[in-house]
C-alpha cells in the first residue's frame, strides 16, 4: 500500500493529473478501511481538512444520477489546497445512467481531484468505467501462487539490469504451467510495486489463451519481458 501512497504523493507534488483508482477486494468492509487509511494519510501529509473528502458510502442502494451530480458538484470549484478526494464505495451500485454521468469526470478529473472507488470484482462494472480507471487489487498478497524465485528475478531484471531471467527462459524448456506461473507472478509483482498496472488485464487475457492452448506460452513470456523493461 505504501507504494500506492508514495506514487500518488509524487504526482501531487509534480502537479500531475491522477487517473481514478478502482480498488478491488473480496471483503468490501476491509477494502474500504484500507482505502480510508490511504486518504487519511494523504490529507494528513498535505494538511488538508477532512471536509475535502467527499464520499458516497455503501448503503446497499443503487446510486442514482441525482446523487452523482450532488457528489461531484464540488469538483469544478477551485479549492485552497493541492487536492480534494472523492470516494465511491462499492461502485457497482451505479446505475447505467449514473455511470454514464460520471464518464467525463473520470476522463478528465483535473489535477485537484483524486478519485477512489472500491468494488469486489471488475466484471460487474461498465466497461466505459473500467477503461478510465487504474485497477489496484489490494488482495494480491492473499493469492497462493506467489513464487519467490520468479519474483526475485523480475525485481533484479527491472531494478538491477540483470538478464538472469532472460537466460533462464532461453536455456530451459519449461512446461506450460511454469510459464503460466511466471505470468501470474508478474501480475503479483505489478500489483505489489504498482508498476505496469495498465498491462495486467492484457496479461490475464493471455494467461487464459495459454490455458486454452491457443497461443505459444514461451512467445507470450518473451513478449512481456521485453514490454515491461
Amino acid at each position: 500500500m505504501n507504494n500506492i501512497i508514495n506514487t500518488i504523493k509524487g504526482k501531487i507534488n509534480k502537479g500531475e493529473e491522477i487517473s481514478p483508482f478502482l480498488f478491488i477486494g473480496k471483503n468490501l468492509e476491509i477494502l474500504n478501511s484500507q482505502i480510508t487509511e490511504i486518504w487519511k494519510d494523504l490529507l494528513n501529509e498535505f494538511q488538508i481538512p477532512n471536509v475535502y473528502l467527499y464520499k458516497l458510502e455503501d448503503n446497499n442502494e443503487k446510486i442514482k444520477i441525482k446523487e452523482v451530480k450532488s457528489f461531484i458538484e464540488h469538483s469544478n470549484s477551485t479549492v485552497p489546497y493541492k487536492f480534494q478526494i472523492f470516494f465511491i464505495e462499492n461502485i457497482s451500485r451505479l446505475t447505467i445512467a449514473s455511470s454514464n454521468s460520471l464518464l467525463k469526470f473520470f476522463e478528465e478529473p483535473w489535477v485537484q481531484n483524486i478519485i477512489f472507488t472500491s468494488n469486489a470484482w471488475e466484471n460487474n462494472i461498465l466497461e466505459t468505467i473500467i477503461s478510465r480507471v487504474q485497477i489496484v487489487d489490494l488482495w494480491w498478497n492473499k493469492l497462493e501462487k506467489n513464487n519467490e524465485f520468479y519474483l526475485s528475478m523480475i525485481h533484479s531484471y527491472l531494478n538491477n539490469n540483470s538478464n538472469e531471467i532472460i537466460s533462464y527462459f532461453f536455456k530451459n524448456k519449461l512446461e506450460k504451467d511454469e510459464y503460466i506461473n511466471f505470468l501470474e507472478n508478474l501480475i503479483l509483482y505489478s500489483k505489489k510495486h504498482f508498476c505496469f498496472i495498465d498491462y495486467i488485464s492484457e496479461i490475464n487475457d493471455e494467461i487464459s489463451l495459454i490455458k486454452q492452448n491457443n497461443v505459444n506460452a514461451k512467445y507470450i513470456v518473451d513478449k512481456w519481458l521485453l514490454k515491461i523493461k
